[in-house]
């Protein structure tokens, strides 16, 4: 499709960003990472509402279908897309792939997230069922396998290893569990994502910046998070907790800390009068005294950037619900405005199929939160509580 390359309204982008995912998401086959799919499947579904789009949600649900057929009888969900409903292995296959395949939480978390937000917007009732079923068995079955004492979870299961030790990352499911208490009322599930996030909490580094509990390949806990993607995926787990949680002792430690950590770290990366983030800021810009920064792994930069294009959405919750800081909400309009020009977001691999096609679908989909944030405030959260 063409792109036209200059600046739009948000409305604009949004329609754009949504039509590019449809027409990518239909030449896309199997096998592929299931977390390739799923924040662009969050923008369409957030397209549908905001440009009332039914066409946009039709474009989910096959996907969403084929990732509930997938699941394993345990509850757990495989990190690829294999276009085999589970049904068809046989039992010797499930046990193999159990004892050798990757059934992550991080990944699963923001699948499922993604799962349950598709429930909620559902208007057909059997299918919408499947849905809550599918994420409430994986939350209910196959992720308590891998809680801990201490609230943290692990990771489950890796290229064959079992890892049940802190990993931050896995605070995707936080995610999840904040979405499945809104779609089915069970306070239960918050509070096991309260657990992980006191956890966290627990363990910032005197900087401000969260203390990162890695497992790979041994698990760790002398480096800190400090490049983009992460950034996203924990700030976006305090975040769904702040909301949903209804303990104010909760709330406030997560408002406490996500101050200190975007004043200490984040909010010095965008500096002022600067459209967007500085991307020759991917480290840490502190003194992390001995910590290492999560951003020396050198993943390529891409994976980094795709993800930074949702942190403005994250920021756009803060200024909204916790510390109404007029800078960063000011740093919130202009990265809308940044998103909205094409020209800008394919600097991130949005809309980029034909240069960076590893990262260009997902980069979409994050893009995409922030640009939906950028029509009306709080949509990526109040769409849950309908």
């Amino acid at each position: 499709m063409k792109i036209p390359y200059e600046q739009l309204t948000a409305k604009q982008a949004m329609e754009l960003y949504c039509d590019w995912i449809v027409e990518q998401l239909k030449s896309f086959k199997p096998p592929f990472e299931w977390y390739f799919l799923f924040y662009p499947i969050r923008t369409l579904l957030l397209g549908e509402k905001l440009l009332n789009r039914p066409d946009y949600a039709e474009a989910v649900w096959p996907w969403l279908d084929q990732y509930c057929i997938e699941q394993f009888p345990n509850g757990a969900f495989a990190s690829t897309c294999r276009g085999k409903a589970i049904s068809e292995y046989s039992k010797e296959e499930i046990e193999n792939y159990i004892r050798c395949g990757n059934l992550n939480l991080a990944d699963g978390g923001s699948n499922v997230h993604a799962l349950l937000q598709g429930a909620i917007c559902c208007k057909d009732p059997v299918r919408k069922q499947r849905y809550i079923d599918a994420a409430c068995k994986w939350l209910d079955y196959w992720v308590p396998v891998w809680s801990l004492p201490n609230g943290a979870y692990g990771n489950g299961i890796w290229a064959g290893t079992k890892v049940c030790e802190p990993y931050s990352m896995a605070m995707n499911v936080c995610s999840a569990f904040a979405a499945a208490t809104l779609a089915t009322g069970d306070r239960r599930y918050i509070r096991n994502a309260e657990g992980f996030a006191m956890f966290q909490c627990d363990h910032i580094h005197e900087s401000g910046v969260p203390i990162r509990y890695n497992l790979y390949p041994n698990p760790s806990c002398d480096s800190l998070i400090g490049d983009y993607s992460r950034i996203f995926y924990m700030m976006e787990a305090f975040c769904w907790v702040h909301y949903v949680s209804d303990n104010a002792e909760v709330r406030s430690r997560i408002g406490n800390m996500m101050k200190k950590w975007i004043d200490a770290d984040i909010v010095t990366r965008w500096q002022d009068n600067y459209n967007w983030f500085d991307m020759n800021r991917a480290s840490l810009r502190i003194d992390s005294k001995g910590y290492k920064d999560s951003y020396e792994d050198k993943l390529r930069f891409y994976w980094y950037a795709s993800k930074c294009a949702a942190i403005p959405s994250l920021l756009q919750y803060y200024v909204d619900n916790i510390y109404d800081d007029p800078a960063i909400r000011e740093r919130c309009e202009r990265g809308v405005k940044y998103l909205s020009n094409p020209l800008n977001a394919r600097l991130l691999s949005i809309l980029a199929d034909d240069a960076i096609p590893d990262f260009c679908l997902q980069a979409t989909g994050f893009g995409g939160l922030t640009i939906a944030e950028g029509m009306e405030h709080g949509i990526t959260f109040r769409i849950f509580s309908e």
